[in-house]
């Protein structure tokens, strides 16, 4: 006897929810309307840069065409977030890597992507009939952002510190803001919702005018035993000396990063340049983890190398570390400098040739 066909299985509720969550048309309809709601015109070019998984978002304005905006960001983010104007709708939860890069969203625009953030927490709440509780907003899925050259600053920096603390998004692992004017206050902002986090592993803060006064409360959220970040860059900053010595403070018992970039950041050959040197030197001889640590463009000089030499020759699990060599002598900047084959970039190998028999 022919066996009967096996009815096709019917698709369970989740799965129907993940559908929607991924309907690019529909997220750029969603989009169009929030615009004419708040009165501006849609950033046409976003019906290009949506992947066709939407999986991946990426906004680059250029200064020969009309940029995103704060307002354009907003809308996008309630578009995201299934908020239009008097209704509701399904959430956009397909995306997982979202790139807005010089594209003038200033604080605003921050804000926006940090409520957008908080609003993809699965939030639970307890039903009235039998007191259990279940999801009422589905999990998000955003793991790389980028909002590098926007001119965000202490707000929007507030704002994405505390959509990153402790029992609000689990699902973010690279957040990067380089070219932006974050500044001291706004690093200090930042990091301490960060502190609390135990999912980030990348933070870019290159180039966000972060000063002398930013290195405590960077150095506070490195500290944090639960910490999972591995990346920190703070390259193109001026910290100084004394950024330095209290970065040093949380470098001492962080056990966390392997990567540290503080490239450029204004230490030179001072007596309090060569104190923070030596304390510097300490950190890097016994840091358990870190493997990647760019020095360069600080002109530390022949005296300032050799007082890292110790550190970076004794630590075996330094296998990278980039420093000026303007002002240093040659045997010193030999014996430091180090790039090891996965910083290079391994190249193909060529396969061999089987010998004829």
């Amino acid at each position: 006897m022919a066996k009967a066909k096996a009815k096709p299985k019917e698709k369970d509720k989740s799965e129907a929810k993940a559908e929607v969550g991924c309907d690019t048309t529909t997220l750029y309809k969603n989009y169009a309307q929030v615009c004419e709601s708040i009165g501006i015109e849609p950033y046409n070019d976003l019906k290009q840069i949506v992947t066709t998984s939407g999986e991946q978002i990426i906004i680059t304005g250029s200064s020969n065409e009309a940029k995103l905006s704060s307002g354009g960001c907003r809308a996008l983010m309630n578009a995201l977030s299934g908020k239009l104007e008097g209704a509701t709708v399904e959430p956009f939860t397909s995306l997982k890597d979202l790139r807005i890069r010089s594209s003038n969203i200033n604080d605003c625009g921050a804000v926006a992507v940090a409520t957008f953030i908080r609003s993809t927490v699965e939030v639970e709440v307890k039903q009235e009939v039998d007191s259990t509780t279940q999801p009422v907003q589905p999990a998000g899925k955003l793991q790389f952002l980028d909002l590098s050259d926007n001119n965000i600053g202490h707000q929007g920096a507030l704002h994405l510190g505390r959509s990153l603390e402790v029992g609000m998004n689990k699902t973010l692992t690279s957040l990067i803001l380089d070219f932006n004017v974050i500044g001291s206050e706004g690093a200090s902002a930042l990091c301490k919702g960060i502190a609390t986090n135990s999912s980030l592993t990348v933070l870019s803060l290159k180039h966000c005018n972060i000063d002398t006064m930013g290195g405590d409360p960077i150095s506070a959220m490195i500290m944090f035993k639960r910490l999972a970040l591995t990346t920190l860059d703070l390259s193109g900053n001026c910290l100084g000396a004394a950024g330095l010595v209290d970065l040093c403070k949380g470098l001492e018992t962080n056990t966390s990063l392997t990567i540290f970039r503080l490239a450029d950041n204004n230490i030179r050959q001072t007596d309090e340049d060569i104190a923070a040197l030596e304390v510097f030197g300490q950190v890097l001889l016994k840091h358990s983890k870190l493997a990647e640590v760019d020095f360069d463009n600080n002109h530390i000089g022949s005296k300032g190398g050799q007082l890292l030499l110790p550190g970076v020759r004794e630590n075996k699990q330094i296998t990278t570390f980039k420093i000026s060599e303007i002002g240093m002598d040659a045997s010193t900047y030999k014996t430091l400098f180090r790039v090891s084959n996965a910083s290079k970039g391994t190249k193909g190998k060529k396969k061999s040739k089987k010998k004829k028999k």
